[in-house]
């Protein structure tokens, strides 16, 4: 392969001088400059990045490449830059990226300027035996600031690799070396003060074990609190749905905390806060639902029949004109006193000072010894359920599992830096295989309960449409069958998870040596 080879140039390098100096031993053709405006471009929490992809976009080309590679791994022609995965031409490049990027918007990070100036190197023949080119990255934002960098590139040309090897020694011997470790994509970022990876929903603490534990539940709160407020200042501007699950699951994580981190603060200011918080989880309920619903458009119209799919076109119309009504309703109660004045008092709340602050039963507990009692005591009480529940299944004893399942799956993310990685990952791989099905089920269950409720909530006109309702039927219909495979295939993972494989990692992990 003719790969090219990348040469960083310091601050002050003549490459003119470097040009003639070459010129001096081979015959160089200059050619045509060319000014290129580039895009970075990625998703608001990094999907691209966390992956080392690069998604550029320059005209009509959008081309992805490995972070510290030269070479497109993929590349499409675009009509205008993609905001969601539907704006992507069909190919290749879309299939590697509907995974990463799901439902998220594409923003731009930054564009830069690219000034190239190519040279043919020539034999004796004239024929090109490689090229070299010149090029400069500069801001868009001051075209008057220096260049950010500064590249030689050398492109060997196939069947004379023998003159790309004698350059590469020249330009090596001209105290030029081959930059592999350098990619102009973090110096681009910095330019715009930008952090790569700087954003993520994921929490990422580093606890101290010995550390109290009313102390730790206020670090992990205070990270998620941050999260929230984030994601709020996105959801007006309505970019993608993401925001608005984001802080959702913020909250969530937060209620989950204040009822499972039990007795680190004292008892009224727990019921306190977890009061405002089951108002606050509430105030979007119905956002997020017509969200999922219509995320799910294009997959609920493949399970249709061809004939009836354009026929639920209807709904989606009705349930998208209830979501702009839903999001301002949410927005509205953002700036509403109440809800202002339960976040300042929970931000107050969570920067004061533990010392001299009321004592509770486990406050100065170390965070470890906490962090094992409560993990272990949710995991056996989660292994008894689902003893009952391999014995009679119940959905009502189901959905119960998968909110304690969800409750076993915060607690070890909060607590993930005090214990082995490798045992803690396989622990939580094994709960994730659980909480999906029981997801699934729930999320199935649910779907089908909301399209029979929504059919009798449809505009007269709507309802007039006979073949809107079948549709909808159609999809019920095909949603219980689906609900039914799900279930089948539980067993096994209910028995998998409360195996004595797991019992013993769980024991392992979170029951203290004696």
């Amino acid at each position: 392969m003719n790969i090219p080879i990348k040469y960083s140039l310091p601050d002050g390098h003549d490459v003119n001088r470097l040009i003639a100096e070459l010129s001096n031993s081979h015959a160089i053709k200059t050619e045509r400059s060319m000014l290129k405006r580039i895009a970075i471009c990625d998703t608001f929490d990094w999907r691209l990045f966390d992956e080392s992809l690069v998604l550029t976009v320059s005209g009509k080309s959008l081309l992805l490449r490995k972070l510290f590679k030269t070479d497109t791994i993929h590349a499409a022609e675009i009509s205008r830059p993609p905001v969601f995965l539907k704006d992507f031409p069909n190919g290749e490049l879309k299939e590697l990226l509907t995974p990463i990027i799901e439902m998220r918007a594409l923003f731009k990070l930054v564009d830069f300027y690219s000034w190239s100036r190519f040279h043919r190197i020539l034999n004796p023949n004239k024929k090109t035996v490689a090229r070299l080119v010149y090029e400069e990255i500069r801001s868009t934002r001051d075209k008057e600031s220096p260049a950010l960098a500064a590249y030689l590139w050398l492109h060997p040309v196939k069947g004379y690799s023998k003159y790309s090897r004698n350059l590469s020694k020249r330009l090596n011997g001209a105290g030029l070396s081959a930059d592999t470790k350098e990619d102009i994509y973090f110096k681009l970022l910095a330019s715009v003060n930008k952090t790569p990876g700087c954003y993520s929903s994921k929490l990422d603490l580093k606890l101290d074990p010995d550390l109290r534990s009313d102390e730790a539940a206020k670090i992990i709160l205070r990270s998620l609190l941050q999260v929230m407020k984030t994601n709020e200042s996105y959801i007006e501007k309505d970019l993608d749905t993401e925001f608005l699950h984001d802080y959702r699951v913020a909250v969530r994580r937060t209620r989950s905390a204040l009822g499972q981190i039990k007795n680190v603060f004292p008892k009224e200011t727990t019921l306190r806060f977890k009061k405002d918080f089951s108002f606050v989880g509430k105030l979007s309920n119905q956002l997020r639902d017509l969200d999922v619903y219509l995320l799910k458009k294009d997959a609920y119209k493949a399970l249709l029949p061809s004939f009836l799919r354009d026929d639920i076109d209807p709904l989606f119309d009705y349930l998208s004109n209830k979501r702009s009504k839903a999001l301002k309703q949410v927005l509205r109660s953002f700036e509403s006193n109440k809800y202002r004045q339960l976040i300042k008092e929970w931000e107050k709340f969570l920067n004061e000072s533990q010392k001299g602050a009321p004592g509770a039963s486990n406050a100065d507990l170390s965070i470890l010894a906490l962090a094992q009692k409560i993990i272990y005591k949710q995991y056996l009480s989660i292994v008894e359920s689902i003893n009952q529940i391999l014995e009679n299944f119940d959905d009502k004893k189901l959905h119960a599992l998968r909110i304690e399942c969800k409750k076993l799956r915060y607690l070890m993310e909060f607590f993930t830096s005090l214990f082995s990685p490798k045992k803690l990952n396989t622990l939580i791989a094994q709960l994730k295989k659980l909480q999906n099905k029981l997801g699934n089920l729930n999320d199935l269950l649910i779907q089908q309960e909301y399209l029979l409720n929504i059919s009798e909530e449809l505009p007269a006109a709507h309802k007039k449409n006979k073949r809107v309702l079948v549709s909808i039927g159609y999809l019920i219909g095909t949603l219980d069958g689906k609900m039914r495979v799900v279930k089948k295939s539980l067993f096994k993972t209910l028995t998998d998870f409360a195996s004595p494989l797991n019992e013993l990692l769980f024991r392992e992990l979170f029951v203290p040596k004696q």
